[in-house]
């Protein structure tokens, strides 16, 4: 699938309607919010995404990253964590409020300079085309996972459950495995 981007400033395209095409287009759609180019968590995060990329596509889904990071900053995003699929850019958080409104995740909104309505948190959505929850997750800002940084969840034991739940089978992880400060720097130092 050739990379797109939405940003709230498209006219064609809202960050909502771009999200629910996606999601038409596609058996299930796997969406990742990232805090912007600037954190090297939300690298290492979606180099390990693009990885899963060819795997989640050859089953039918698609992938989608969601920032609230003005768009002018997409490209250092992509060329840094090598992502080359769809993105959306959502400053105003439109489609943050329609999943939570709709129960399907309830991503945090946190103050941060150069984001007018705040940075949106880490979080996953793996949702089914007929609205079908296969995952949820999003990040609680606080002190021990550095307002948001680490902590993540592994995108490989995600997708890993996700294939299972899809397949009828039992989870292949009951915990997760966390994204660290020495993983992420032995990453960026030698990955």
């Amino acid at each position: 699938m050739p990379s797109a981007t939405t940003t709230a400033a498209d006219n064609s395209e809202s960050p909502v309607q771009h999200y629910e095409r996606a999601l038409t287009d596609h058996a299930f759609l796997w969406v990742v919010y990232y805090r912007g180019h600037w954190c090297p968590f939300c690298t290492a995060y979606l180099k390990t995404l693009q990885s899963l990329r060819p795997s989640i596509e050859s089953a039918g889904g698609a992938v989608l990253i969601v920032t609230a990071e003005p768009a002018e900053h997409l490209p250092a995003t992509r060329k840094t964590s090598g992502y080359t699929g769809d993105a959306i850019v959502d400053p105003e958080h439109q489609l943050a409020t329609v999943l939570k409104q709709r129960g399907l995740l309830d991503v945090a909104i946190t103050k941060r300079g150069g984001y007018e309505h705040g940075v949106a948190q880490p979080g996953v959505l793996v949702l089914k085309k007929d609205g079908g929850v296969l995952f949820d997750w999003a990040i609680h800002p606080g002190v021990m996972n550095l307002g948001g940084a680490k902590d993540r969840l592994d995108l490989k034991q995600i997708w890993e459950n996700v294939q299972a739940k899809m397949d009828g089978k039992p989870m292949v992880h009951r915990k997760y495995a966390t994204q660290t400060i020495s993983g992420t720097v032995w990453g960026k130092m030698f990955g």
